[in-house]
C-alpha cells in the first residue's frame, strides 16, 4: 500500500512528467525481485540462499558507491555491509558465494537479470498470447516508450506571468498504462507472498476484487 501511496504522489499538478516513468519503472523491477523471492515450494534453505544473493550485490554495490563519497558514518557502514554478509553465510554453513561480483550465485541460487526477471513475472500480467517480444515492449515502454512520448506530447500553457509556452505532458492513455504495468506487476508479488506466508484471504481477495474493476474498467 505504501507503494501504491507513493505512486499516487507523483500524480500531481507539481510532479515533472518524467516522474511517474521513473518510479512506475523501479516499482516493476522491484516487484519481479519480491516475486522471484517468494517463489512458493523452494524451501527454506533455497530462499534463504535468494535472500543472502540479494543481499550480497546490494552490499556490493553499496560498497561500490561508498567509494565515491566522502568519509562519514555511513560511507563506512556502507563500506562493511558485504563483510557482515559473508559472515552471515559462513554462520549459517551455506556455501561460498560464486559467480560474477554483482551476480553472485549461492548453492545455484542466482537472481534474474532484471529484463528476464520482469519479463517472467508480467507473463502473469499480461494476455497468455502474448510473444516474448510484447512482454518487453510493455515493460520497456515503461521508460522508453514515454521518453520518445515526451518528445511529441506537448500542449500550449499560460506561465505565472501570462506568457503562453509550450509545456511537455503525457498522453493520459499512456500514464494510465504505466501506472497498471506497475500495479499489476505489485500484484503478482503480493500473491506470492500472501501463499508463501499464509496471510489471511479477505483483505486480499477484497483488494483483488476492486482491482478487477479498476482494470475492466479502465
Amino acid at each position: 500500500m505504501d507503494d501504491l501511496v507513493g505512486l499516487q504522489q507523483l500524480l500531481g499538478a507539481r510532479t515533472p512528467v518524467i516522474g511517474p516513468t521513473v518510479i512506475a519503472r523501479s516499482a516493476v523491477e522491484i516487484a519481479s525481485t519480491v516475486w522471484w523471492l517468494m517463489e512458493p515450494g523452494i524451501g527454506v534453505r533455497r530462499r534463504v540462499c535468494r535472500e543472502l544473493v540479494l543481499s550480497l550485490t546490494s552490499a556490493r554495490r553499496a560498497g561500490q558507491l561508498a567509494k565515491d563519497m566522502e568519509a562519514s558514518a555511513a560511507a563506512t557502514e556502507a563500506l562493511g555491509q558485504e563483510a557482515r554478509v559473508l559472515q552471515r553465510i559462513v554462520d549459517l554453513g551455506i556455501g561460498e558465494p560464486t559467480g560474477r561480483h554483482y551476480s553472485p550465485a549461492i548453492e545455484g541460487e542466482r537472481a534474474p537479470d532484471a529484463t528476464g526477471g520482469t519479463a517472467a513475472m508480467l507473463k502473469l500480467v499480461l494476455s497468455a498470447k502474448a510473444s516474448k517480444e510484447a512482454i518487453y515492449r510493455s515493460y520497456s515502454a515503461v521508460t522508453h516508450g514515454e521518453i520518445y512520448g515526451l518528445m511529441n506530447f506537448m500542449a500550449p500553457g499560460v506561465s505565472s506571468n501570462g506568457q503562453t509556452v509550450i509545456h511537455w505532458h503525457l498522453d493520459p492513455d499512456v500514464l494510465d498504462s504505466t501506472i497498471q504495468v506497475a500495479i499489476g506487476s505489485f500484484r503478482e508479488a503480493y500473491r506470492r507472498i500472501r501463499r508463501v506466508m499464509g496471510w489471511g484471504l479477505i483483505v486480499g481477495d477484497l483488494w483483488e476484487i476492486k482491482l478487477g474493476k479498476v482494470f475492466n474498467e479502465a
